[in-house]
């Protein structure tokens, strides 16, 4: 906390509270507000803090003059001039009307009847001090009488705890007050009376609600943000400890919310938030408890639900996300992959609970997204050999444990190897070979997969330089897994054009191979950066198409050579040699379009022979060959 401390004073807040100053040093402050909100609230804070110390110091002027100066008023009653007795009450008044305006007064019998009420109520609830009498005279009696039979506490100073009321003014707006009551004793130490003082809290009341809710509440979509959803989830857990029952934390995250911003804008994605926290808020029952922790990350916690019962709970959750959305003009789908960790099994305490459920939603979001699934312990183990994978990864490019396998590309038609594609691996020293289904999401979650990638490309341009060497006379042609990460971040029309040159090699002889996806994330920019790349004369060849998204509209400004269909199409061939007709349509769409069209997957004979038969270009697959090795791969291409 002490460099929010420094960061405010350096902002102009040195005149800070000394209460305020130290307990900032000594509580950690942590919440869900930027460098300006932090400084804002705390200004509030600090405010509320000097104004507090200045009424405290008034009540305690106040108090002093009226209680001890009653006291010794009544004391000297009979050895005091009337002249200076006449004095000190004069006194006494004018100190009091200089409190009117901020403050009324009342003084009750020893019965708690009022015998007087100041007129400055007036000014404060529009009430004379009559009509105040008969409105709240029997309120003020039997509700609010300084309590001495029931032996409270009387402060230092001589009165009770001051405590608040609602009551409504004379228009019938509730207003806030707070009440503080001394009993008045005479010299046999009988009540004769009590005296009040009342203050008009309903601003500060307002000024608290507004810090509550900038320290608690998100500011978009106006459900709780992570550090009340821990405030709550502390209750809950003891709550829930001693009446031995149970609850479930499900961590929520959009599947390609990110694709909505970079594609329409925040403002349509702000939107999309604020209607989805709106809806699943609705369908919550009491006690339930829902906070959005992150940009297009929620957190629910749902009470005392057996599995069944969780499970259905969970299915209508993803019926309500992925129902289509109205934002604006635009008509949105959108999924959630959703993780659920239970109390007590999952754990028993929010960073275990929270942390397991995060874990279980990255689960879901490996498994399709679109789903949702339960925690389980074999996850740690799973997460621990990915935090152990991760720590090592960045070393493991500069220490060259990386390497290829190359799997040949083969011409249908005459049966000739004509490139193969680069397939990277991970020869860890411990672990032994890893492959790409292992490491890559990790790479491309923590950004590694820029710096994995540049390696990429220039391994690449070193392979086929080194082949030119092994076997001059055989051309030798490559193609590469592109991220999308690399678009989004990298000059990859940079990178590719100084590691061609770096290791003198034609760019023609390098080929990317890109996602449909890509084209999801801004197409204008993909479709320019695709084409300042193709400027350089690199090959593009657009993978797994079929099963993204549809790039149809897309296909006819892009200057793709290759068009790969994805496995799953070769697979739902027939043994028998029954037409296959989407098949069939994508390998005539990539003929019409002048691509070269390849069949990745294939493994068995008739596959080929189908292939072959439709007049599609290339294939890749464990018919002809798996991935092998740099030194397996020359026997290919010997000339």
């Amino acid at each position: 906390m002490i460099h929010q401390v420094k960061m405010c004073e350096k902002e102009g807040l040195r005149g800070m509270n000394p209460l305020l100053r130290y307990q900032l040093h000594t509580i950690d402050f942590s919440g869900d507000l930027d460098e300006l909100q932090t400084i804002t609230f705390l200004n509030m804070v600090n405010k509320a803090y000097d104004k507090a110390d200045e009424e405290r110091a008034l009540w305690e002027k106040m108090f002093s003059a009226s209680s001890k100066g009653r006291k010794s008023l009544y004391r000297r009653v009979k050895s005091q001039s009337t002249d200076k007795l006449a004095f000190t009450e004069n006194k006494y008044q004018r100190m009091l009307l200089s409190l009117e305006p901020f403050y009324f007064f009342y003084t009750k019998d020893d019965e708690g009847k009022f015998s007087y009420v100041s007129e400055s109520v007036h000014g404060m609830l529009g009430f004379s001090g009559q009509e105040f009498i008969e409105r709240y005279g029997d309120y003020f009696m039997h509700g609010l009488r300084c309590d001495l039979e029931s032996g409270l506490l009387i402060s230092e100073y001589g009165y009770n705890t001051p405590y608040e009321v609602e009551i409504f003014d004379s228009e019938g707006a509730t207003r806030h007050i707070e009440i503080t009551e001394v009993p008045i004793f005479n010299d046999e130490g009988v009540l004769v009376e009590i005296e009040g003082i009342v203050r008009d809290v309903t601003d500060q009341n307002k000024m608290q609600h507004k810090i509550s809710n900038m320290l608690y509440y998100d500011a978009l979509t106006g459900i709780s943000n992570r550090l009340h959803l821990e405030v709550l989830m502390e209750k809950l857990l003891l709550e829930t400890y001693r009446k031995k029952s149970r609850f479930a934390v499900l961590f929520i995250d959009l599947d390609y919310f990110k694709h909505i911003n970079d594609t329409l804008g925040h403002d349509v994605g702000d939107s999309l938030l604020q209607v989805i926290a709106e809806t699943i808020e609705k369908t919550l029952e009491t006690g339930d408890i829902f906070a959005r922790i992150g940009g297009d990350e929620f957190v629910i916690v749902l009470r005392d639900l057996q599995d069944e019962e969780l499970a259905v709970r969970l299915q209508r959750l993803m019926e309500i996300i992925s129902r289509p959305w109205k934002v604006n003009e635009y008509a949105l789908h959108i999924s959630a992959s959703i993780g659920v960790a239970r109390y007590p099994e999952d754990g028993k305490s929010i960073v275990d609970l929270m942390k397991n459920a995060d874990i279980a939603m990255y689960r879901a979001k490996a498994s399709g997204r679109n789903n949702f699934t339960f925690f389980e312990q074999s996850f740690n183990q799973t997460i621990h050999m990915e935090m152990s994978l991760i720590q090592d990864m960045s070393a493991a490019i500069d220490n060259g444990e990386f390497l290829f396998h190359y799997q040949p590309k083969v011409r249908l038609s005459t049966n000739e190897v004509t490139s193969a594609e680069a397939l990277i691996r991970w020869m860890h020293p411990k672990m032994g070979l890893i492959y790409p289904n292992t490491f890559i999401d990790l790479a491309e979650n923590t950004g590694l997969i820029l710096k994995l990638g540049r390696w990429v490309i220039e391994e690449a341009c070193r392979s086929i330089a080194w082949f030119d060497q092994i076997n001059p006379k055989k051309q030798f042609n490559l193609s590469i897994n592109i991220s999308i990460r690399q678009f989004q971040h990298e000059d990859l029309y940079q990178v590719l054009k100084d590691a061609t040159e770096k290791y003198g090699v034609d760019p023609s002889r390098l080929s990317i191979e890109i996602t449909e996806s890509i084209m999801m994330e801004n197409n204008l920019d993909m479709i320019h950066k695709l084409n300042q790349i193709k400027s350089l004369n690199v090959g593009i060849s657009l993978d797994d198409f079929g099963t993204g998204y549809s790039t149809l509209s897309y296909l006819d400004k892009l200057s793709v050579d290759e068009l790969k269909i994805d496995k799953a199409f070769i697979d739902a061939i027939p043994e028998d040699g029954e037409e296959n007709i989407l098949l069939d349509t994508i390998i005539a769409m990539g003929k019409t379009l002048n691509m070269s069209v390849v069949a990745e997957g294939v493994e068995y004979e008739y596959q080929r022979a189908y292939l072959e038969k439709k007049e599609c270009d290339i294939y890749q697959g464990y018919l002809f060959s798996k991935p092998v090795s740099k030194q397996e791969c020359v026997q290919y291409f010997k000339g």
